[in-house]
């Protein structure tokens, strides 16, 4: 099947380079466009996309997964023309895709929305687990507990009075009990009624200072 797929794909790849991107006829200009069009489909549909799961545990995995898609697709039409024959049309797509990922989620850590250690690995954005790690200290007793009864109590009311405009239920609080529930962002977005990157976001602007509140009651 890959052998079949491959070979589709690299005669569209030719079909595509007889029309000169360089040329000024508008016939051949329609004609590559066209050929480009029916590439993209084939490479979109082909099934063979790298799903890029190891990105999978952040909670705007499937934005940027779109975002590094449709960059991916508009770099591969640009310099279809450099494509090498000798390796599968997908291996090369998916290294582009690879790297454009890459580049999405930077940018994102940039922007302070995915905590990312310069000069670390991608990992996933913090989680309940990271809290915990940051707060711990060498008292025996299980922090994970204490960390869950300072969110349930919030002795301040802090978590609570953190919420999205307009969403006085989409809370800080109900955030972290929902995550305790080990429930998945879509999941969270939807109990709350807001949008998944929304609620994510919102939620990562405010992680270090969630985790300032909970250690003074440690």
């Amino acid at each position: 099947m890959d052998n079949a797929l491959n070979q589709q794909l690299q005669l569209l790849v030719e079909e595509i380079k007889q029309y000169s991107a360089n040329d000024c006829s508008t016939t051949i200009r329609v004609r590559r466009r066209i050929a480009l069009n029916k590439f993209v489909n084939a490479v979109v549909n082909s099934g063979r996309l790298c799903k890029q799961t190891q990105w999978s545990g952040l909670p705007n995995y499937e934005d940027y997964h779109n975002e590094a898609l449709q960059l991916t697709l508009m770099e591969i039409c640009k310099k279809i023309d450099e494509y090498n024959p000798q390796y599968p049309v997908m291996v090369w797509v998916n290294k582009i895709f690879h790297w454009r990922f890459i580049d999405v989620v930077n940018k994102e850590r940039k922007k302070g929305i995915t905590k990312i250690p310069k000069g670390e690995k991608i990992s996933p954005v913090l989680s309940l687990d990271d809290i915990n790690k940051e707060i711990n200290t060498e008292k025996s007793i299980s922090h994970q507990e204490i960390v869950k009864t300072i969110i349930y109590k919030d002795p301040e009311k802090y978590l609570v009075s953190q919420h999205l405009r307009g969403h006085s239920e989409a809370n800080l609080q109900a955030i972290l009990i929902l995550l305790l529930e080990g429930k998945k962002w879509k999941e969270i977005s939807q109990a709350l009624g807001v949008p998944l990157t929304t609620a994510s976001s919102f939620y990562q602007r405010r992680m270090h200072k969630i985790i300032d509140y909970l250690k003074k009651y440690i």
